[in-house]
């Protein structure tokens, strides 16, 4: 059977942006993951399904290399998910940057990408 595991709201620190002030000063970001599994046993054993640690931490790697646009951050994280989680069928990835230097009030700016398998093997 089909399900999904989600974290949401993990917060990270980035030097992340266009402006090369943003890669100086950095900002505040967060990101949300649902990831589509295939649940084969529901044995009540870690292995059977997604480990939520190693989500965050596979997202937290690809959050340390300062990148310049939301979309190629959402990108790497949802391949590198993929990659390394052979039951993930598919993940949604949506990185939310807060006040973007946008010359206005602007709670936050966010990418929102779905990656499956074909699109990135």
């Amino acid at each position: 059977m089909k399900g999904k595991v989600a974290l949401s709201g993990m917060a990270f620190y980035g030097y992340h942006g266009y402006y090369v002030e943003e890669n100086k000063l950095g900002n505040h970001y967060t990101v949300d993951l649902v990831v589509e599994t295939e649940f084969k046993q529901m044995d009540d054993n870690l292995e059977s399904t997604l480990n939520y640690e190693n989500l965050y931490k596979s997202t937290e790697e690809v959050m340390k290399k300062p990148l310049k646009l939301l979309e190629t951050l959402a990108f790497h994280i949802g391949k590198k998910i993929l990659t390394e989680n052979k039951s993930a069928l598919k993940v949604l990835v949506r990185v939310n940057k807060q006040q973007p230097p946008i010359g206005a009030l602007c709670k936050k700016a966010y990418v929102e990408l779905e990656l499956d398998r074909e699109d990135i093997f």
